[in-house]
């Protein structure tokens, strides 16, 4: 019995030696947070590597089915992202990625209510599991992020034949798929501005409204491994470019560029 007490103690001795959870995590925001109806929440975390071996890293995503469906609809999206680059449409339920020895990744875990509707109510979980493939213990660390919709008193309305909306008595006009506070538009126009592409995600035209200082610019399209697909001149100070039909279904980031730097950059979604 006191030689298996011996054995006993020596494994323990040796077990943080041995592969157990080589990854640590560092939470950056609550896991809990509210929104409005058709918000993008983030949630995001750190890994880290601080081993001297590259490992794998697993994640699987599970997801709240019953409160992402509506009559058939996909309401909801989750979707992650590994790093800046890297991010993930909403079909892709897990991944295997490589964290290299000594290095950390930013994880960031979005929940997406796509309508975004007046009336909109209700909580939405999303679940990531995350592990190390050669884990010989098998550790498992569970995400779970939760997003309360909280509905807004709005109005809709025209001033001066503008769309408006009048939110707890503050009023918003649209511009580029975005509501933004009547009269500032006029004021920060001149500063070079980039639209969220409407509507997004799309699977037929999608159209983008942008602003530069000058005449002058370029709106460039990007796939997820950072490759320009796709450049479009700009010489109005005030335009819309149109997609329709030249990307493949996927996610990418556009970014709207003025004497050779970039003002802005977006996301947008092509589906099929």
């Amino acid at each position: 019995m006191i030689l298996m007490k011996k054995i006993y103690a020596l494994v323990l001795g040796f077990l943080p030696l041995l592969s157990f959870g080589q990854y640590t995590f560092e939470w950056h925001t609550d896991s809990i947070q509210e929104a409005n109806p058709g918000a993008d929440v983030g949630f995001d975390y750190t890994l880290t590597n601080p081993g001297t071996e590259d490992i794998d890293i697993t994640w699987i995503f599970t997801r709240d089915t019953s409160e992402s469906q509506e009559a058939g609809v996909n309401v909801w999206q989750d979707y992650m992202c590994e790093g800046i680059l890297v991010c993930w449409p909403y079909t892709k339920r897990s991944n295997t990625f490589t964290l290299p020895a000594g290095q950390s990744t930013d994880m960031y875990h979005h929940i997406w209510m796509m309508r975004g509707d007046e009336g909109d109510t209700g909580t939405f979980h999303s679940q990531a599991i995350i592990y190390q493939a050669n884990d010989s213990a098998n550790t498992v660390n569970v995400f779970n992020i939760t997003v309360n919709i909280v509905p807004v008193d709005t109005v809709f309305s025209t001033i001066d034949g503008k769309d408006v909306a009048i939110v707890d008595g503050d009023t918003f006009e649209l511009f580029g798929g975005n509501w933004v506070p009547l009269g500032v538009w006029d004021d920060i126009k001149a500063a070079g501005v980039l639209g969220q592409n409407a509507p997004n995600p799309f699977q037929g035209q999608t159209n983008i409204e942008y602003s530069l200082t000058s005449g002058m610019g370029s709106l460039k399209v990007q796939d997820l491994t950072g490759k320009i697909v796709m450049d479009f001149p700009l010489n109005q100070q005030n335009g819309i470019v149109s997609l329709q039909g030249q990307l493949e279904a996927g996610v990418y980031f556009y970014s709207l560029w003025e004497d050779g730097r970039m003002l802005d950059s977006k996301r947008m979604q092509v589906i099929r």
